[in-house]
């Protein structure tokens, strides 16, 4: 009986041990609904304040982001387009971005969602065109019209840049999976070691046993033939 229930806390033990080394959860798939921008889409022309629509949820939400970065950009740096929100969002509005300070062309917005044990979900949306105050090509594209009193005007030469977001390692998910796979591994010995080290104590504790018992018998006949 003791032997079963030291069994029990070895094994317990060790799945414990396993889910600290993989950090558990943290390869938590993409998967449609969790993060996702439906509003506006590839290709569309937008101007003035824009709308940004979609989902940004999960069993394990922790907060989201949104970014946007500048077409053919060598060093793959992204712009915050406002606070983090710790809000989940299910096909609803995820934020505003106000376009009118950023120079015409083409750009990439991006929504990443964190969950609770630090992984993060992305979506990226390519090939959006600013139109502020160059013509749009396809009148029809235009997802937001510019409210009254937006600025017709050529924009100013010099202007300001945003305050870039922080580089996202996107081999994160590769190491994450070859975490889990080596805690695995290390969890599984651990676990087969502990088992041997039991079976085997429990080997010796019978053999000596037994050795006990005979030598109690042979002293039991040795001490009959004294008497007789």
């Amino acid at each position: 009986m003791r032997i079963r229930v030291q069994i029990r806390w070895v094994i317990a033990g060790a799945l414990l041990a396993c889910f600290a080394l993989t950090g558990f959860g943290r390869a938590s798939a993409q998967a449609p609904g969790f993060a996702q921008i439906t509003s506006p889409g590839g290709g569309e022309a937008v101007r003035g304040l824009v709308t940004i629509e979609g989902f940004a949820a999960h069993p394990r939400f922790e907060h989201y982001e949104l970014a946007f970065a500048y077409p053919e950009d060598p060093t793959d740096t992204w712009f915050a387009i406002g606070e983090p929100s710790r809000q989940p969002v299910e096909a609803g509005p995820l934020g505003l971005w106000d376009t009118s300070g950023i120079t015409d062309g083409n750009y990439h917005l991006r929504l990443r969602v964190f969950l609770d044990n630090g992984t993060a979900l992305e979506h990226i949306v390519d090939g959006l065109r600013i139109r502020n105050y160059t013509h749009i090509e396809t009148p029809t594209a235009a997802a937001v019209v510019a409210p009254q009193g937006t600025p017709t005007a050529a924009p100013p030469t010099a202007t300001p840049r945003p305050t870039p977001l922080p580089p996202f390692d996107r081999g994160g998910a590769e190491k994450t999976m070859s975490a889990f796979t080596a805690g695995m591994i290390l969890g599984g010995i651990s676990l087969t070691g502990a088992l041997a080290y039991l079976a085997a104590r429990r080997s010796l504790r019978l053999r000596w046993s037994t050795l006990r018992m005979r030598r109690m018998r042979l002293e039991a006949e040795r001490k009959q033939r004294a008497r007789q």
